[in-house]
């Protein structure tokens, strides 16, 4: 048996769906929850205002590193123009150092007058060359010659510097074991430690 239905109308609310409200809907603040993951607030997370940051102790660092930097180029400047000597290194030899020779070694005086002695001694006139400059060999040999041809017996004093380059040496004895002789030898320095006869003079009258 079937029963009239009424006219179909506008299909009333159902269950489940909301009414109408009037007015604008009212919106609820939604609490914020911490995802996974993230630390919540207070832990590293976003920073309030008028709260500091942490600070770290390299920045301190950093700061005594510049202000000590600082400092330096200060007393560097200061220096320089206080005492400009300063930037010179010690281990460059300076202007004056540099031009200055070696001393003249006055003992090769000693020397060269024993060996030209030892060659009158034996008359080996060509040993007394060969202790001669190049230039004054043959003088050196004609002077240990008439030495040695009057049995010249000598003995040579301290040298002694007469210039930068040149030392002297005074020899005296006797001639033929009687008459009484005094000569000079001149050496001199023609290298570092290379040390040559120059001249014998006065010689023995003839």
């Amino acid at each position: 048996m079937s029963y009239p239905q009424g006219p179909q109308g506008p299909q009333g609310p159902q269950w489940g769906q909301g009414y109408p409200q009037q007015g604008p809907p009212q919106q609820y603040p939604q609490q914020q929850y911490p995802q996974q993951g993230y630390p919540p607030p207070g832990y590293g997370g976003p920073q309030f205002p008028g709260q500091q940051p942490p600070k770290k102790g390299n920045g301190l660092m950093i700061g005594l590193i510049a202000g000590g930097g600082a400092l330096v180029v200060v007393v560097f400047v200061i220096l320089a123009f206080v005492a400009p000597g300063f930037l010179l290194s010690d281990d460059k030899p300076s202007a004056s150092s540099s031009a200055t020779k070696t001393p003249l070694s006055v003992e090769w005086g000693s020397v060269l007058a024993g060996k030209f002695m030892l060659a009158v001694f034996g008359d080996e006139a060509d040993k007394a060359a060969e202790s001669a400059c190049a230039d004054s060999k043959e003088k050196v040999r004609a002077a240990a010659k008439a030495l040695g041809d009057r049995n010249a017996s000598l003995t040579a004093k301290d040298p002694r510097a007469v210039s930068p380059e040149l030392i002297s040496v005074t020899m005296s004895g006797t001639l033929n074991y009687e008459s009484e002789f005094s000569t000079t030898m001149e050496v001199r320095r023609e290298g570092e430690d290379k040390y040559c006869i120059v001249s014998v003079s006065p010689l023995p009258p003839a």
